[in-house]
């Protein structure tokens, strides 16, 4: 039987996972049989996003932790400024003023809203006597079910041969809970970049 006030801390501890503590995992990924490297230095991050502010952030923050594992990096917006979709010849130009061996591109796929219920377990009172009773009452009564709800965004990053205009790696992630978007995207990079760093991509 769950103790009522370990099973409260555990009501708390889950709430706080639900409202505030992103987490992204790769649930499907791909890469190229046919590339045999060398591991890739230089890298342009596309985000996809009509949201200036968060297009900056997100490529910001994936360049810092690229250049942390000793890649150069940049972000798109700093050779595309403008916010959009911009015309091939444009996109083109700015891939080879940069000089990336590759440009990474990461598009949101869908954002789902999902309910957990969790319910307090019946817990069957001890033969204790009265005043055993009393006391184990006041420890043990009823609770409600809480609901909690959070988002699961599902996206796809995939990362192109800027030479030849190859697909090299192709993932899709879902992060769980999103609230910061500096922070979210910092885990996020992270998940991807060891992705890439396992298979010899970079």
């Amino acid at each position: 039987m769950l103790d009522p006030y370990r099973y409260a801390v555990l009501l708390f501890l889950v709430a706080t996972f639900a409202s505030g503590c992103a987490s992204t995992q790769i649930v499907n990924a791909w890469q190229d049989p046919k590339f045999s490297g060398p591991p890739l230095k230089r890298v342009m991050v596309i985000g996809v996003t009509k949201q200036a502010g968060i297009r900056r952030t997100f490529e910001d923050q994936f360049v810092r932790e690229l250049e942390a594992k000793g890649l150069d990096a940049v972000a798109s917006y700093a050779f595309i400024p403008e916010d959009g979709e911009v015309p091939k010849e444009r996109l083109t130009e700015a891939v080879k003023e940069s000089g990336v061996q590759s440009v990474l591109i990461t598009r949101l796929v869908k954002v789902e809203t999902q309910t957990q219920v969790y319910a307090a377990p019946y817990a069957r009172a001890p033969y204790l006597g009265f005043y055993g009773y009393y006391s184990w009452a006041w420890v043990a009564y009823y609770d409600p079910p809480q609901v909690y709800t959070y988002d699961v965004v599902t996206a796809e990053t995939n990362l192109f041969d800027a030479g030849n205009d190859t697909l090299i790696w192709s993932g899709t992630t879902q992060t769980f809970a999103p609230r910061n978007t500096k922070k979210d995207a910092r885990e996020f990079a992270n998940v991807i970049i060891k992705a890439l760093t396992t298979s010899h991509i970079i």
